[in-house]
């Protein structure tokens, strides 16, 4: 039985493909194409690497046992901890993963002559240099680049500077802007910033024991 046949029988799925335009250099309309090849009929475009609003539809797109596309796991994934959440969520949801470029299909049903756990390993090395070791400290060297937005990478590190000096969740958001907590998270877990237990005190100074610390 030929992959796509394969794909066929289920009919019942959603096959969804995600493409981040912002890491490409071949056309998109040829990449698209390719993506309906393994049936993918909502395929989510990615024109800001910053924001990853068309990630986040994709993801919310995803039902149960449903078919996600991907072009390669360096295209899709920003960071190694979006990759595990994702990964995570995959198997909960019971939806089948298809990297097309890394030669990986979950079910291991469209790529009978690669090894399916050399593949998923060939991906995670191919990710290794851009995204797995991605740290507070190559916001410096992204900034020098000018290949990122340097109004947004500033705010990133006011974050970081702001989180790792003490100041609390709320002290961070009211100075640099953002509205909900998730969205500092969301950058702290970015850079692979070591959080604290969310119980533990975020204070920059322990109050002297007779004296009550001021709220924030």
């Amino acid at each position: 039985m030929s992959k796509m046949s394969k794909m066929s029988k289920m009919s019942n799925t959603k096959h969804i493909g995600y493409i981040n335009n912002a890491q490409v250099e071949e056309p998109l309309e040829l990449l698209k194409s390719l993506m309906r090849q393994y049936h993918c009929t909502a395929i989510y475009v990615e024109r800001d690497d910053m924001k990853r609003s068309a990630w986040k539809s994709f993801v919310d797109n995803l039902g149960e046992g449903d078919v996600a596309v991907l072009l390669t796991f360096d295209n899709a994934f920003a960071s190694f901890n979006e990759m595990i959440s994702f990964l995570k969520l995959c198997t909960e949801h019971n939806v089948r993963i298809i990297s097309i470029g890394d030669a990986v299909d979950s079910f291991d049903e469209l790529f009978p002559e690669e090894s399916s756990t050399r593949s998923l390993l060939s991906a995670l090395v191919s990710m290794s240099a851009a995204k797995l070791n991605k740290s507070f400290n190559d916001l410096d060297a992204e900034l020098l680049s000018g290949d990122r937005c340097g109004r947004q990478l500033k705010r990133h590190r006011m974050v970081i500077n702001m989180y790792n000096a003490g100041y609390s969740i709320k002290e961070i958001m009211a100075m640099t802007g953002y509205k909900g907590k998730s969205n500092i998270y969301r950058i702290l877990h970015q850079y692979n910033v070591k959080m604290e237990h969310p119980s533990m005190s975020r204070a920059r100074a322990k109050a002297p024991s007779n004296q009550q610390a001021s709220p924030h």
